[in-house]
């Protein structure tokens, strides 16, 4: 998709109104929230931000016919309605390990209950080296938490590769008896939408906030021919975001397979992919099974420069410190 600067260029007055109509909403639903308090040990949801005044026109369709979901594409009753009639289940696996427990889980935990799936029955898995600091959150009656032990790993890098090895061995069994969807997402994200049915799959993949307008030429996808995920640009579509995927639980189980084959083959050879687990998610999604369902960066957003070109974001990067986070 070609980035649209001309159109950029006009909105550039209206940008500018979007931040001063966003911070004069957040004070306005900060004051009224002040009233209506969570229970103290739970942090304050911060304001939605309004719909977009411009954003670019985009693909609602993939080259393959796979959906993709932005807001304006779908009926939100009609999916809700269905899905609540069958029953449906869907589940979040989550890990929560070393410093990402203290700083990222309690809004993760507390967004997810206001925004994830209202309505429906759900299980949040957390997966962490430190059960006994998870939070205590007060959950809606129809959302449930399982909290399971990992190892501790000290690299950043090995803990995202290895959740491909702890999602079959501990998330999968459990969550093909309990739901009939799963999302595996980053826990250093916070949600700010509804966040529904219509993101539900066999296989879905979140497009990638910050690469997703620009030429495949800039994604970066692995190019060292010797790495198990090396994907050729003329075979691929799409970036995805490897903080969100899902599906159901025979998808996931090929998806993380694959992926773990791949990094064992590059550790075997000393060799480690440029963006780890992703590569190897992409790899998997470009070459051996495309997404049947695709998120659009409504979906997944960075929090300092949404207002350019969404609708309406359903979730957003936590704020982060790399260094301090990964040391």
């Amino acid at each position: 998709m070609k980035v649209p600067y001309r159109r950029i260029s006009l909105c550039a007055v209206l940008v500018a109104l979007s931040y001063f109509i966003y911070w004069k909403s957040l004070i306005s639903v900060k004051q009224e929230t002040s009233r209506n308090l969570l229970p103290s040990t739970q942090p304050q949801q911060e304001a939605a931000p309004p719909s977009l005044l411009c954003y670019p026109d985009v693909p609602t369709v993939s080259p393959w016919g796979a959906p993709i979901v932005w807001e304006g594409t779908f009926d939100p009753e009609e999916d809700f309605r269905l899905h609540h009639e069958r029953g449906t289940v869907v589940g979040i696996s989550v890990f929560a390990v070393g410093k990402y427990l203290s700083r990222y889980l309690l809004p993760f935990l507390v967004s997810a209950n206001q925004h994830f799936m209202p309505g429906l029955k759900c299980v949040i898995y957390v997966v962490t080296d430190q059960p006994s600091a998870v939070p205590s959150v007060s959950l809606r009656p129809d959302l449930n938490l399982v909290v399971l032990r990992c190892p501790s790993r000290t690299r950043w890098q090995e803990i995202s590769m290895m959740r491909m090895k702890d999602l079959p061995e501990l998330v999968f069994p459990l969550a093909k008896e309990q739901v009939d969807y799963l999302f595996c997402m980053d826990v250093d994200q916070v949600f700010i939408g509804r966040y529904g049915p219509e993101t539900l799959g066999d296989l879905v993949a979140q497009l990638h906030s910050g690469l997703y307008p620009w030429n495949k030429t800039y994604y970066t996808y692995e190019q060292d021919p010797r790495s198990a995920a090396f994907t050729p640009l003329e075979k691929a579509h799409y970036y995805y975001h490897a903080a969100v995927f899902g599906g159901t639980i025979p998808h996931l189980v090929n998806l993380t397979s694959s992926c773990l084959r791949g990094i064992l083959q590059d550790r075997s050879k000393g060799l480690e992919a440029v963006w780890h687990d992703e590569s190897h998610l992409n790899r998997y999604l470009a070459l051996e099974a495309l997404p049947s369902k695709i998120l659009s960066p409504e979906y997944c957003w960075m929090s300092w420069d949404w207002f350019l070109w969404l609708k309406k974001p359903k979730m957003r990067w936590a704020q982060k410190n790399y260094k301090n986070m990964r040391s």
